[in-house]
């Protein structure tokens, strides 16, 4: 039951990342717009073996300048000529644009998750400049401690003026990186504003992270787009080796016409039908041997682009999850080092109640400590980044 729950969570988790809504008015239009015309070209194409029913009228009038002959001829005819039996290839016209409709839909998807996840990557790089920017300050606060101590080193000739010079690069430095991470964040919010009215404040961050490797081979919508091209290939195959083979064709015709003496005034009308079949097929074709070959080659080629891209992902996901455990490890090492940094505290408390160190030695630990819980939260962030470009490679499910 837990399993079950915890399931549902996740689906309704992924929805949510893959709604459009987050989206401008006019992204939501476009993307809209081109899901009709795929179920438009689908249309279209399904239908394409059904031939047009055509209508044709004429007036002729004729005279005869060596006798008196004057006369008005009227037609109307409407003709249909049907192919009915194409020795399989009208099934595989139909079979190749539910294909293609399935295979455009499924790109269709992939670019709706690219930009969802460009939307959600930024999200994430906002939050992780916004906590940079916050540890930042606290970095910066330590320089200016370390400036002022080598000020007093070297006015007691202590310290050279190397080492003073060095402490005022390193807050100067520290400056210019606060600059650049606010021009970073600004960046950022800009990239937001072409994809989304939304502020970054009210679009909702959820956990990527739950993803495992069974479902991410099992829905990767790139291994399914490409898995719907292999099939078309096929198709398109077995489509243009049909077109070789034995045609029946359909033909009917209904005609009136309508011919008048204009000098005796006597009028002839005339109706007529036909119906007949056709059987027709290539004798021979100089590029049916190439033409096919080329054809069979691309079905092959994109079977073994298939499994050559399952590989990939497969090692894809392996690499990612590799850094994800990186960042782990780092984590667990910054945990260990705030432990140690909360028993130096507690130590340098003491001694500098006692009169034993400076003000500024706990100053500089508080600091530091704060530095590393910032770098816990940043090392998420970027978990969280790896994560979601796993997340965004899985087929919504709609």
């Amino acid at each position: 039951m837990k399993k079950i729950l915890l399931l549902s969570s996740f689906l309704s988790l992924y929805l949510h990342a893959q709604n459009l809504d987050v989206l401008s008015k006019e992204k939501k239009q476009l993307r809209s717009l081109d899901k009709k015309i795929i179920k438009q070209d689908h249309e279209k194409s399904k239908n394409q073996w059904i031939s047009p029913i055509n209508i044709s009228s004429n007036i002729n009038r004729s005279h005869s300048f060596s006798d008196e002959n004057d006369k008005l001829n009227k037609t109307v005819s409407l003709g249909f000529t049907q192919s009915i039996y194409e020795s399989g290839g009208i099934e595989f016209t139909i079979k190749y644009a539910n294909e293609k409709l399935k295979s455009d839909f499924l790109n269709w998807q992939n670019e709706n998750n690219q930009i969802l996840q460009t939307v959600y990557e930024t999200l994430l790089q906002i939050k992780k400049n916004n906590i940079q920017l916050e540890q930042s300050d606290y970095e910066l606060k330590n320089k200016e401690i370390e400036l002022i101590l080598k000020k007093i080193q070297y006015e007691n000739g202590k310290s050279d003026i190397i080492e003073l010079n060095n402490a005022i690069m390193a807050k100067n430095n520290q400056y210019k990186e606060n600059i650049n991470l606010k021009n970073s964040l600004k960046k950022q919010k800009l990239i937001l504003e072409k994809y989304t009215k939304l502020k970054y404040q009210q679009i909702e961050l959820i956990d990527f992270s739950n993803i495992n490797k069974s479902d991410y081979i099992k829905k990767n919508i790139q291994l399914l787009y490409e898995d719907s091209l292999a099939n078309l290939a096929n198709t398109s195959y077995k489509k243009q080796k049909a077109s070789y083979l034995p045609k029946i064709t359909l033909s009917t015709n209904l005609s009136y016409s309508e011919n008048e003496d204009l000098i005796s005034n006597n009028r002839d009308d005339n109706n007529s039908g036909s119906i007949g079949l056709s059987l027709s097929m290539p004798l021979y074709d100089i590029n049916k041997k190439a033409t096919l070959e080329k054809l069979r080659l691309e079905a092959l080629k994109q079977k073994i682009n298939l499994i050559d891209l399952k590989n990939q992902i497969q090692k894809e996901f392996d690499e990612t999850l590799t850094k994800i455990q990186t960042y782990k490890n780092y984590n667990k090492i910054i945990n260990e080092n705030i432990e140690l940094y909360d028993d130096l505290i507690q130590i340098n408390q003491v001694s500098s109640q006692a009169g034993m160190s400076s003000k500024y030695d706990l100053e500089i630990l508080k600091n530091t400590k704060k530095i590393n819980e910032y770098d816990l939260a940043i090392n998420s962030i970027d978990m969280q980044l790896e994560y979601a470009k796993l997340y965004f490679q899985i087929k919504a499910n709609n």
